[in-house]
């Protein structure tokens, strides 16, 4: 099964719970999953949605020293 990147995210808190190194999170809303046996990912997806996910933390960090200057 081929995941689209766009069901790739990367998140350093899942349910609560915070990770240092981080969670890779795969939207398998709506995909067929009849008959499945493997999910094979490129690392360079995973890579990727890392650096989304850190761009978007660098972003809130951002904002958030805004407005407390």
């Amino acid at each position: 099964m081929r995941v689209p990147k766009e069901r790739i995210q990367f998140t350093k808190v899942q349910d609560g719970r915070t990770e240092t190194e981080g969670y890779i999170v795969l939207n398998l809303k709506a995909l067929d999953m009849e008959g499945t046996t493997k999910l094979v990912l490129r690392w360079a997806d995973l890579d990727a949605a890392r650096q989304q996910g850190a761009a978007g933390e660098d972003a809130a960090q951002r904002l958030r020293n805004l407005l407390d200057g």
